[in-house]
């Protein structure tokens, strides 16, 4: 790829900023604070902490295959059939474990906290809309719309935290450690599942579409920790204005923080903050695991140009997001139970495996 059409190293860093918030800053603290009550700051940092092998990892993995995509390194490491079994295992988790449930939580949350008369499923065909058409410009017109859009992000947050911050009750984090370890390896690993683990899926554009290519190594890294460290702030900010219980009950407590909004009767009702920090996270997140799909089908079935594919598997997308969860206790099952196992096999199994065949062959060469 022509150097001046990659992404640079900054608005990549911007790009893993978003990706790592997310959909967590939505869940990751009712569900830390599920498992390890007012803890849920502790967990959220250990978590932080166990993703850095995590993305050093992969950041090992791209080192060896700096020009190929995960699909190509696996491919190329494990031959035609079996890699082409790991490739589309991992294709599908993008798709249906990650693209597909998005769309769903965006629907949800618009249709349940925002505009409950309206149906869930134009929601849903507007937000894949503007994903596909953001991937038909290309993802260098991704890259240059998050430097406009992640300032915004940034500073919505510390206004959000600016304002709750005085409602904050010490008692809230007291006793520190309420929590057995079994829970709060749960913890960690729902963090891991949502946060550090699908970082995996930028494989598909770093270090080949990047400007520097491994060199740029340290801003999946740091900005895999920078969206960490939001998380641990806006954990430790709902368990300490809402208390741990609440935290644990809400289905999205950031958004029930933001209600507590209130200076001087003036300023109060801006939820809003919130629902635009996630929306914009959410986008990006969506996008990179629809186009980790779309690259990865496109090179695996010999595709010339992954945009060709983007309108049809949009559509897709859609309907999917339909039937993807029967019911909101269906999907709370699924993210707390199912994801942290099936996410972790494609994201971390897949990368080792990957990595100790490439390890076992470098040895037999003479």
């Amino acid at each position: 790829m022509d150097n001046d059409k990659k992404i640079t190293v900054r608005q990549f860093l911007m790009m893993v900023i978003l990706f790592s918030i997310g959909s967590s800053i939505l869940f990751i603290p009712s569900g830390a604070a599920g498992y390890t009550k007012q803890g849920a700051w502790i967990s959220t940092l250990a978590g932080m902490v166990t993703g850095v092998p995590i993305i050093l990892l992969f950041l090992n993995l791209a080192r060896r295959y700096p020009d190929m995509t995960f699909v190509e390194i696996s491919n190329q490491l494990l031959g035609r059939w079996l890699g082409t079994a790991f490739s589309l295992y991992w294709i599908l988790t993008a798709f249906m474990g990650g693209a597909t449930t998005l769309v769903y939580y965006m629907g949800n949350f618009i249709t349940t906290q925002i505009m409950p008369d309206t149906p869930e499923y134009t929601i849903n065909i507007m937000f894949s809309g503007i994903v596909v058409m953001g991937l038909l410009l290309g993802m260098n017109t991704l890259a240059r719309a998050v430097e406009v859009l992640f300032p915004v992000v940034i500073v919505l947050f510390f206004v959000l935290i600016l304002f709750v911050s005085p409602k904050i009750q010490i008692e809230h984090f007291l006793p520190v450690i309420d929590f057995g370890i079994k829970p709060f390896i749960k913890a960690i690993l729902l963090y891991i599942s949502y946060t550090s683990i699908p970082v995996v899926f930028y494989l598909m554009i770093y270090p080949s579409s990047v400007r520097g290519g491994t060199k740029a190594a340290k801003a999946l890294l740091i900005g895999n920790l920078i969206g960490g460290s939001l998380l641990l702030i806006i954990t430790a900010a709902c368990v300490g204005v809402l208390g741990a219980g609440p935290t644990a009950r809400q289905f999205y407590p950031s958004y029930a923080l933001a209600k507590r909004i209130n200076v001087a009767n003036f300023i109060t009702r801006i939820e809003v903050i919130v629902a635009t920090i996630w929306i914009i996270g959410l986008y990006y997140k969506t996008s990179i695991y629809f186009y980790a799909m779309l690259k990865g089908a496109a090179q695996l079935f010999s595709v010339r140009s992954e945009r060709v594919l983007a309108l049809p598997l949009g559509l897709i997308m859609v309907v999917m997001s339909l039937v993807v969860y029967p019911n909101s206790a269906y999907q709370l099952q699924w993210d707390e139970r199912t994801w942290t196992l099936y996410g972790p096999t494609a994201g971390l199994i897949f990368p080792l495996v990957l990595l100790v065949v490439d390890m076992v062959r470098s040895k037999k060469k003479p």
